[in-house]
């Protein structure tokens, strides 16, 4: 069949100059007249457009006579569009994961429970209240190093609280080993050991110090000592007493720490005697009974002994402490005396 096509002198040639014969449409590009569908042409875009219908069942389809397009969305209606899950029905669903969990803004947690690939590193909450830290290896609350350095470590051995950076309780197997002075229901137990027989005794103000048991033959006097532990500043001055007998024979006086030790008659005495220089002999009469100077933890032998006493009659001897160790210290100092007057 023939086809008796339009001139085309002057026609566009991008195929929008169409012409339709026998229910077929053809295009013209310039050199050649081209089928380009029944309708429509193949490069004329300007013939499709696009139809959407409600959601439903998804589909797209296209009519051939029209150019049109016609797309369904899917029905999403039924699908999840907010998340409404908590932690509670997530864990139910399953309760481990091996992947890192971080809390923020923790205020309260129960029943938790933190394990390492060793199932003897576990961290348990329970919803008692209580907490369980298991181990096999050791365990430090707190760190070393910060500003205070208070802190505690447990082991296989043992624990350890340590003060400043001090080890001052430790556990072991075969008990509990403290360092410095032990205070325990308001009395405060000497850090030295007293000599061969001795027995603590209370001044009644809280210090407990050794000395001499009373027994004794013969009518003789034993050796008694009588303790003082305070904590003082390096170069730092500390008034203290010690209870004595009325009058006694000083034999030795131990410090714990370098020290400079001076014995007073009275209070009266201590304080005429306060800016005297450690290089500066007492004036006779002044009411020094004796003094030491020592550079550790030393004991001082009085030789000839001294006789001490209050002025009063009070069982009280007065004394002053300087610390002379370069550093804060529990100086402990210990009279060895007998006693010349009950």
């Amino acid at each position: 069949m023939a086809i008796n096509f339009p001139a085309t002198a002057g026609q566009p040639t991008n195929g929008s100059y169409t012409y339709t014969v026998a229910g077929l449409t053809y295009s013209w590009n310039g050199s050649s007249w081209q089928a380009a569908g029944a309708g429509a042409s193949a490069t004329d875009t300007t013939l499709f457009s696009v139809t959407t219908n409600s959601a439903g069942s998804p589909a797209l389809s296209y009519n051939n006579n029209t150019g049109v397009f016609s797309y369904t969305p899917p029905d999403l209606s039924t699908y999840l569009t907010a998340e409404a899950d908590t932690l509670a029905s997530v864990t139910a669903r399953g309760a481990t994961t091996n992947d890192t969990v971080t809390f923020n803004s923790l205020l309260n947690v129960s029943n938790i429970t933190l394990q390492t690939n060793n199932t003897l590193d576990i961290i348990d909450s329970t919803s008692t209240g209580g907490l369980d830290i298991q181990t096999d290896y050791s365990l430090q609350i707190g760190q070393n190093g910060f500003p205070n350095q208070d802190y505690a470590t447990f082991s296989s051995g043992g624990c350890t609280l340590y003060t400043g950076g001090t080890n001052r309780l430790q556990t072991t197997s075969t008990g509990v080993t403290i360092a410095g002075a032990l205070t325990a229901g308001g009395l405060t137990y000497p850090s030295s050991n007293g000599n061969n027989g001795d027995v603590l005794t209370s001044d009644g103000t809280g210090n407990v110090t050794w000395q001499a048991s009373s027994g004794g033959g013969g009518g003789s006097q034993s050796r008694t000592t009588a303790s003082v532990t305070q904590s003082i500043a390096s170069n730092a001055v500390a008034n203290v007493s010690f209870t004595t007998a009325k009058t006694m024979a000083l034999l030795k006086i131990d410090t714990s720490h370098a020290a400079w030790v001076t014995l007073y008659s009275s209070t009266l005495a201590r304080t005429n005697d306060a800016g005297r220089l450690e290089t500066t002999d007492p004036t006779p009469g002044s009411g020094v009974l004796s003094e030491v100077i020592t550079t550790g933890n030393v004991s001082q032998l009085i030789t000839p002994a001294t006789v001490c006493f209050n002025e009063a009659g009070a069982t009280t001897t007065y004394a002053k402490i300087v610390n002379k160790s370069g550093s804060t210290a529990n100086v402990q100092v210990t009279l060895t005396y007998v006693q010349l007057e009950a």
